[in-house]
């Protein structure tokens, strides 16, 4: 049996990689899920990747394909995990559906709109689910990765730079959030989104050339994200900010964390 044991969602490349290789080097044993095992040849980064960096690092982990618009498959990750290492003690839902453009509200098609509440609130809800007997035993932590996208912001002229359903699915995963701490905290159990801000991810790298300059300027290293989840997750203390959306730089600045973040990253 390992000691502590948390699920990381969408771990084959960016913040969800480095956010498990981060709870790995603090001792846990990491169930990693993403749609699928193999490169999809668009961008860098594998869950056979990630497996093989956190084993390499010394840790356990067993990694399980999940589309997490499947409510069903979300929640078989709480399976996979207490059958593995006999425990759970941490949820993070980092894996998200982010693509796609903003369109005019009458060009908006339903599919799209559901696809992305399907994946970024409604298979959250689903492990949430699954994993709270388990992680009442262990007075365990549950991290939602938000976003920007869902704060309520001055009305600006012209498109957004985000699809509509990304922004109104992470507004709606702040107030799940928020919602549910109350009646988690009765079991013990902490809830905090955590918005990792403008970060230089894989997928951000490729298309830097057509960021303002001072976008630029704002981002973070995908470890800032990383090492705030980290501390949330293991430092014992999570109930202090449960229900709450914490910005990543300024919490890794409040708490001392160590992390090199930039004067100029504002969330």
């Amino acid at each position: 049996m390992h000691t502590r044991v948390a699920i990381v969602t969408g771990a084959s490349r960016g913040i969800g990689k480095r956010t498990a290789l981060e709870l790995a080097h603090r001792g846990y044993g990491i169930v990693a899920s993403a749609r699928a095992l193999e490169r999809d040849g668009r961008l860098p980064g594998s869950l056979a990747e990630t497996r093989a960096e956190i084993e390499a690092a010394g840790a356990r982990v067993v990694v399980a394909r999940a589309d997490m618009s499947r409510r069903d498959e979300a929640s078989a990750l709480v399976s996979t995990a207490v059958e593995t290492f006999g425990r759970l003690d941490a949820v993070v839902n980092n894996a998200a559906l982010t693509h796609g453009g903003n369109v005019p509200v009458t060009e908006l098609e339903f599919e799209d709109w559901h696809a992305q509440f399907d994946t970024n609130l409604h298979g959250p809800l689903a492990l949430i689910q699954a994993a709270v007997p388990h992680l009442s035993r262990a007075r365990g932590v549950i991290v939602n990765l938000s976003s920007g996208a869902g704060d309520l912001k001055p009305a600006v002229e012209g498109p957004l730079l985000y699809s509509v359903g990304y922004a109104a699915s992470k507004a709606a995963l702040n107030r799940l959030a928020n919602a549910l701490a109350g009646e988690l905290m009765a079991l013990g159990i902490a809830i905090v989104n955590v918005d990792p801000g403008s970060v230089s991810t894989e997928r951000l790298e490729r298309r830097l050339d057509t960021l303002s300059p001072e976008h630029r300027a704002r981002l973070v290293s995908m470890e800032v994200p990383a090492v705030a989840i980290g501390h949330l997750v293991s430092c014992g203390t999570a109930l202090e900010w449960t229900g709450r959306l914490l910005r990543a730089a300024d919490f890794v600045r409040s708490q001392g964390l160590g992390t090199a973040v930039p004067d100029s990253a504002r969330i």
